[in-house]
């Protein structure tokens, strides 16, 4: 083989190996490549995921913060020595105590505010939780559950359905009922041994489904704007009144059709107790509701003389002397 032919071949198997090393490099190329990206994006899952388990999610807390703002607001009012909380099945719940400004201590008004309120709301649980101590009743106010949230429609029809035959069960019922019982409790502990049990709207739904179910634990009962819960029939609610021996007052605003059938189902109800002894006082708010200012003052009024009235009253212990008792007491 001479020297040119020699030379050929190398070149030849030169020129061979390194395509064969280029088509090789390619090929392995994507694949590298294709593993990168995997592993990547493997990595990005990883690290997502763990941003996820990480976040943390705010949940709207109304009632917390409702009554949150109402412990700051008492504070900062210095009437901290108000503030009370209880256990009921094993869960806290707040409550406004405030004691009989007399010497002589008639008994204690358990007060339930509405759906979406606080146990000092303004409307009417402040002003009879503050008014009522200087008249010889002390005054419970207890933090009672959200029915509707915030972001929910208030269904306002109302239910005409004609059945008494069931049990009426409120949402939150349990909830609430075993508060009133704690709070019964602690005011026995203290000596209480006469209770009124008071409800604003949602709240007087409450009170007086309770006190149906629960006849012997309260001397009287005081509806303040009744209201029913949107899942319950007004006519099967009003209709719990019959199971009531103790007297009532029940103090509404006549503002429709609605309300009127509602209150006249009460009313119904109340003449249908085999308890005829005990009086049903249904008041309509409206005329009081007129005197703009006055209209909280007569408020007190009301429930005031109905418990006068409607329970057992105390002698007091302070006697006044005789000449002047016509500037301290009504004449008789």
């Amino acid at each position: 083989m001479n020297k040119n032919t020699t030379l050929l071949n190398i070149i030849i198997s030169f020129t061979l190996l390194s395509a064969c090393n280029l088509s090789l490099a390619e090929d392995s190329a994507p694949a590298n490549a294709s593993i990168e990206n995997t592993e990547a994006k493997d990595n990005t899952k990883v690290e997502n995921n763990s941003e996820a388990e990480n976040k943390v999610y705010v949940i709207p807390t109304p009632q917390i913060s409702r009554i949150s703002a109402l412990e700051t607001s008492l504070k900062n009012r210095q009437l901290t020595h108000q503030l009370d909380t209880l256990e009921a099945n094993g869960d806290p719940f707040l409550t406004l105590y405030q004691p009989s400004l007399t010497s002589s201590t008639q008994g204690c008004v358990i007060i339930l505010h509405s759906d979406n309120e606080h146990p000092d709301w303004p409307d009417a649980v402040a002003p009879l939780r503050n008014a009522l101590p200087e008249h010889s009743w002390c005054t419970i106010s207890i933090e009672v559950p959200d029915i509707t949230k915030r972001a929910e429609a208030v269904n306002t029809q109302i239910s005409t359905q004609e059945d008494n035959s069931q049990a009426v069960e409120l949402p939150n019922q349990d909830t609430v009922f075993s508060r009133i019982l704690a709070t019964i409790a602690k005011a026995q502990s203290n000596e209480i041994e006469v209770f009124a049990l008071l409800g604003y709207k949602t709240g007087a739904a409450y009170a007086l489904n309770f006190l149906a179910n629960n006849s012997d634990t309260a001397n009287a009962l005081i509806l303040i704007d009744i209201e029913t819960p949107a899942t319950t029939s007004h006519y099967s609610l009003a209709q719990q009144v019959r199971k009531i021996p103790q007297p009532i007052l029940d103090y509404y605003i006549n503002s429709n059709a609605g309300s009127s059938q509602f209150a006249m189902w009460r009313k119904q109800a109340a003449n249908q107790r085999t308890e005829i002894n005990n009086d049903f006082i249904q008041l309509d708010a409206v005329p009081d509701r007129a005197n703009g200012k006055k209209s909280k003052q007569l408020l007190v009024q009301r429930v005031r003389g109905f418990l006068k009235q409607n329970t057992n009253q105390r002698d007091q212990r302070k006697t006044l002397p005789s000449v002047k008792k016509g500037l301290f007491y009504e004449s008789p």
